[in-house]
This record gives structure tokens, C-alpha cells and sequence, in this order.
């Protein structure tokens, strides 16, 4: 019971000051007005172009269901279709072509995050080119430039295989059996009937297959990814309480490999099966809950939102770790639900400069000021009547702005409090989620890379370009 409650007198630690190295994690909130909702009201929204988004959706944990589509028209594969058959074509016909809609929205979702973090990849890499160029490299700089390469290259790796990948090559084939399925219903014609069947069979079916294979790959990746980083903390790690948060962290992304990798393997070669035999059909129907648990696993316990290069490469060890006590802490304090949250996590509470600058170290100031936009009233009287009312008119809000008028801090403060109570404990468990990988990155990169060998990279990579 002691070493408990040390463990938890260390997280709680975390709470005395924030990280350092999260001191310049938003410095403004970039929004622009635009017309939302069913009355097309022009509205500031945040411009969102500069954070990677856990926004995989919801109903494409639902795609392999598109695959069962096709039920009744290899099944009953005959003329004339019987009454039965033909409603069930009908439906799963509907519900395939259905489903391909949100394949092709988080197609969008996910190119949006494929395309930031490739400029964030190039930033990192020019980066270690500059520091190649320079009279001296330091061994924390290397490491800290190659973690958040890591991390990056996982992250990209997640989007387009496990999200575009999946988007494109199962949401082509849903159109495809969705379309096969309708066409059967006019199968007297020959013609139809054998496009038909081609559609609904194997052109239909071969892209989840295409789809399983290359992400068991992935997953294969991810998995040995994820228990070299455990092996790595359980050696490197001393406090107990991260450590737990760490081990249980990895826990979930191995899981999460496991079951989505095998899905995608036995989904794939059951598709193929049902393009000629019916028992492919009770095959997937495991595979259709499993790709639904991994979903919602990936959307609430893996996945994350973060800022694309926040943080310098003069990272270690040890500010990494801060970090994620830090955020442990916050999460602690916030899951008892305070009605004052403030009150708890801010040294001086009564003080709007404080307040506002644990908004901006832990990535709050963005939903900060989205409250204050939709507050109409008070944010004419902060920040005056705008230049315009044209749509696209965007609005660029910095604390020393917010902060002109000292009038306006009672209510400020409220806004602060609602922000923390309502989007801290997501933003704080993102952030030990990303926090979690770095230092899984980070540790590895130490492993491998010594300074001399760090130099001798950055330099090489120097040469190549």
C-alpha cells in the first residue's frame, strides 16, 4: 500500500508547475467565419490547420458489414429470384452503398491529417539538415529530432493504412457489391447477371482482401513496435505510476494490433470465399464485431488530437517524463469532477494571467477562445465590432488581446472554467497518449543512436540531400 500512495504522491507532483516544455504549446487561435448549422448562420470556426486529429469516424467500423451486402445475391444466385431474396438484395444492396459514404468522408478526414503531417515530416527533416550544417550536434538534439520523426512516421503509417487505405480499398468494394447486389434484382437479363455477379463476387470482394493483407503487415509493425517500447520503459522509466500508465497504454495499441490485424487477414480470404461459397458468410460475422471493437477502441483509448510541432528538439528523458506526470496529475484532479477546476490546478487562480497561461501550456487556448467567439455579446465588447461581415473573414486572437481590458476578467475566468471542465480531462488524456509514444520513440532512439552516431547521421543525411 505504501509504494501506492508514493506513486501517487509523485504524479500529484506534477501539478506544482507546468512543463516547460510545453510553455509555447498555442500561442494564438486562428478562426474564420464561415455559415454552420441548419440556418446557415456565418460563425468564427477554428481553421484546424495546424493539429493532427483523432477523427476516424465512427461508421467505418462498419465496412466489413458492406461485405455481407452481397448475402442474398450469391446465395440465391438463380432465376426467377425468389420474393424473400430479392428484399434481402434490396437491403444489403442499400446498406452497402450506405456505408460507402462514410468510407468516403474519413477518406477526407484523413487525407487532411496525411497532408499535415507530411509538412510536419519536412519540417522535421529540415530540421536535422540545419543541425547538420552546424559547428556542433549535441546528443539531445539528435534524439529529439529522431523521437518525433517516430512518432511521425507511425502516425502517418495509421492514416494511410489503417484509415485512407481502408476508406479507399473497402469503400470501393461496398460500392461495387452494393451496386452487384441492386443489379441482381434485374438478372433475367444475361448481362446484367454476370456483371452482376462479377461486381458482387470477386471485383467486389478482392479489395478487402488486398486490404487485410497489407494491414496484417501494419499491424505486425505496430505490435513489435509497441513491446520494444515496453521493454525499453520497463528498464528506463523509475516512477511507478507512469510506469503503469505507460505499461497500460501499450497494452491496448498491442490488443488493438492483434485483433485488427488478424480481422483484416481472416475478413480478406472469407471475402473471396463468398464470392463462389456461402460459409465464407458465418466467418464474417466475427470479423464484422471485431473491426467494430477496433474502432471504438482506437477512438476512444488509442487515438489522439495533438499540435504538429510544438516542442524543440532539445528534448530528454527527463522533460518527457514531467510531461506525462504532468498530464497524469491533471487527469487525477479532473476526474473528480470539481466544480471550480481552477481553483485545483492553477497556483493563482484569482488571477487572469495565470489562468491564461495554464489555458496556453496545455493546449486549451484554442477551445478557449471558440467559447468566447460563440459568446457574440462579449466578444464584441473584447474584441470590438469586425472589419467585416464577409464569410472567410478570419480573426487571429492572442492572450495580450483577450487580456486589454481588465473589465472583462470575471467573465473571462468563467469562460476558462467552463473550457477546463468541459474539454480539460480529453485534452490531458490526448496528451498523455501522445506523451506515451515520444517516450517510447525517445527511449528507443537512445538505445540505438550514441552521440558520435547521431552526429554522423544528421551529417550523412546532410551529404544525400
Amino acid at each position: 500500500m505504501s509504494d501506492s500512495n508514493g506513486a501517487i504522491e509523485e504524479i500529484q507532483s506534477g501539478l506544482d508547475s507546468p512543463p516547460s516544455s510545453q510553455s509555447s504549446m498555442a500561442e494564438y487561435a486562428t478562426f474564420v467565419k464561415m455559415k454552420t448549422g441548419m440556418s446557415r448562420k456565418l460563425q468564427y470556426q477554428p481553421t484546424k490547420q495546424y493539429r493532427l486529429h483523432n477523427s476516424m469516424l465512427a461508421g467505418v467500423g462498419f465496412l466489413e458489414l458492406a461485405n455481407v451486402g452481397d448475402f442474398a445475391a450469391n446465395v440465391w444466385n438463380e432465376i426467377p429470384i425468389p420474393i424473400y431474396a430479392a428484399v434481402l438484395m434490396g437491403v444489403g444492396g442499400t446498406l452497402a452503398l450506405a456505408i460507402s459514404v462514410f468510407a468516403v468522408r474519413d477518406a477526407i478526414l484523413s487525407s487532411r491529417n496525411i497532408a499535415l503531417l507530411r509538412k510536419e515530416r519536412y519540417h522535421l527533416r529540415t530540421q536535422r539538415e540545419a543541425l547538420a550544417a552546424g559547428v556542433e550536434i549535441t546528443s539531445t538534439c539528435a534524439r529529439g529530432i529522431e523521437m518525433q520523426l517516430d512518432v511521425n512516421f507511425r502516425e502517418l503509417g495509421t492514416e494511410l493504412v489503417d484509415r485512407f487505405g481502408m476508406d479507399i480499398t473497402m469503400g470501393f468494394g461496398a460500392v461495387m457489391v452494393g451496386v452487384g447486389t441492386l443489379m441482381a434484382l434485374g438478372g433475367e437479363n444475361p448481362l446484367v447477371f454476370h456483371a452482376s455477379n462479377l461486381l458482387s463476387g470477386y471485383i467486389g470482394n478482392s479489395p478487402a482482401a488486398l486490404y487485410g493483407l497489407l494491414n496484417g503487415i501494419w499491424s505486425f509493425y505496430v505490435l513489435r513496435r509497441a513491446m520494444r517500447h515496453g521493454a525499453a520503459a520497463a528498464k528506463e522509466v523509475p516512477e511507478e505510476g507512469v510506469l503503469v500508465v505507460v505499461k497500460r497504454r501499450l497494452r491496448r495499441v498491442r490488443t488493438h494490433a492483434v485483433i485488427n490485424g488478424l480481422t483484416g487477414i481472416v475478413a480478406g480470404a472469407a471475402s473471396m470465399v463468398t464470392a463462389t461459397y456461402w460459409y465464407g458468410y458465418p466467418v464474417l460475422v466475427p470479423c464484422i464485431l471485431s473491426a467494430i471493437f477496433c474502432n471504438y477502441i482506437w477512438r476512444t483509448r488509442i487515438g489522439y488530437d495533438r499540435p504538429l510541432t510544438i516542442k524543440g528538439p532539445d528534448l530528454d528523458k527527463a522533460s518527457l517524463l514531467e510531461d506525462l506526470t504532468h498530464a497524469i496529475s491533471l487527469q487525477q484532479v479532473l476526474a473528480e469532477g470539481p466544480a471550480q477546476p481552477l481553483a485545483r490546478l492553477v497556483p493563482s487562480p484569482k488571477s487572469i494571467t495565470s489562468v491564461v497561461d495554464f489555458i496556453q501550456s496545455n493546449d486549451l487556448f484554442e477551445d478557449f477562445c471558440h467559447r468566447l467567439l460563440q459568446d457574440e455579446s462579449f466578444a464584441r465588447a473584447v474584441l470590438g465590432p469586425p472589419a467585416n461581415e464577409n464569410e472567410n473573414e478570419e480573426l487571429i486572437l492572442e492572450p495580450s488581446r483577450l487580456l486589454a481590458d481588465k473589465t472583462h476578467f470575471p467573465r473571462l475566468t468563467e469562460i476558462a472554467e467552463t473550457t477546463v471542465r468541459e474539454m480539460g480531462l480529453t485534452r490531458f488524456k490526448y496528451s498523455e497518449r501522445y506523451l506515451v509514444e515520444a517516450l517510447g520513440c525517445y527511449l528507443c532512439c537512445s538505445k540505438e543512436a550514441t552521440p558520435a552516431t547521431s552526429q554522423e547521421a544528421l551529417i550523412s543525411a546532410r551529404e544525400e540531400k
